[in-house]
């Protein structure tokens, strides 16, 4: 039993999330050599010292997608190199796992904070019981943006939900992982939404929602967050198949200047472009902002 992302109701997608790693590798092109990969192209250097970079990376457990999946420490670097190299300022991870008997009682969201080499802050939220352990969400801060509060909430799903709230000076940080069924995903929607309205900060609300604007409303969770959040990250590609995103509490969206967003396929890392579909089977997603003047 793991937190993927397939959804048996949803046929239609399967086959478009079955090659969603492999659309943008180059190849053979009518027997054109694809262009130069130029490594400044995929470096997505934050724009200014201001910018905050809110990430959004479902791991996979670290154990890989290249085919052969293992849980050991290079499956749990290479994903942390992503984090790493992006440079972000707050990640919401999901799936992750902690005190598991067949994956060595690992704290992943620790091993992974540690092969950043970022001075994170970390919350884990176990939401599921799994192999004497647990499974579930978890969040990475920034020392420079201390918190202040955290709040773990529970929520609906065939498999336990946890969502995660980080109270930092300017604003608030969510982090969750949705379930797979509808109707869990529209109750936990209308219980993110209960919490965010408390808030007298802005409210970020990043994560793997299992979820998309683009779907049909009596499948969806969004007709419920639209009523409190904007979705500020990147929207490109298939929005039908995009369910990784961060949202902003739409009352306070002109508080921030969005400096940029994208679904990160590729990526320098030390200097060698790397393709990002072997290391998760989600791509991290990122948003930087900085405060309005």
């Amino acid at each position: 039993m793991t937190l993927s992302f397939w959804k048996p109701a949803v046929l239609w997608l399967c086959t478009a999330l079955s090659g969603c790693g492999g659309g943008d590798n180059g190849g053979g092109n009518g027997g054109i050599a694809p262009p130069p990969i130029v490594t400044d192209d995929y470096r997505h250097a934050k724009p200014s010292a201001a910018t905050i970079r809110l990430l959004t990376y479902n791991a996979f457990y670290c154990k890989s997608n290249s085919g052969t999946p293992a849980f050991n420490e290079t499956n749990t670097k290479n994903f942390a190199d992503v984090i790493r190299s992006l440079d972000a300022d707050i990640v919401a991870v999901q799936e992750l796992d902690s005190g598991t008997t067949s994956r060595g009682k690992r704290y992943l969201l620790d091993d992974i904070r540690r092969s950043t080499g970022i001075d994170y802050e970390m919350v884990y939220g176990s939401a599921a019981d799994y192999d004497n352990g647990s499974i579930g969400c978890g969040l990475l801060v920034r020392k420079t943006l201390p918190i202040r509060k955290i709040e773990k909430v529970p929520l609906p799903g065939n498999e336990k939900r946890m969502l995660l709230i980080a109270h930092l000076d300017r604003f608030v940080v969510m982090g969750t992982h949705l379930d797979l069924d509808a109707q869990a995903r529209r109750l936990s929607a209308e219980t993110i939404v209960e919490y965010a309205r408390k808030q007298d900060k802005p409210v970020f609300l990043a994560g793997d929602l299992n979820d998309s604007p683009a779907w049909p409303s009596a499948s969806s969770a969004f007709p419920t967050l639209n009523g409190h959040f904007t979705v500020m990250s990147a929207t490109d590609g298939n929005l039908s198949t995009n369910i990784d995103f961060v949202l902003l509490s739409t009352a306070h969206t002109a508080r921030f200047v969005k400096k940029g967003s994208s679904y990160v396929k590729r990526l320098s890392i030390d200097g060698q472009v790397k393709d990002l579909s072997t290391v998760s089977d989600h791509y991290p997603v990122f948003l930087d902002v900085e405060t309005a003047p």
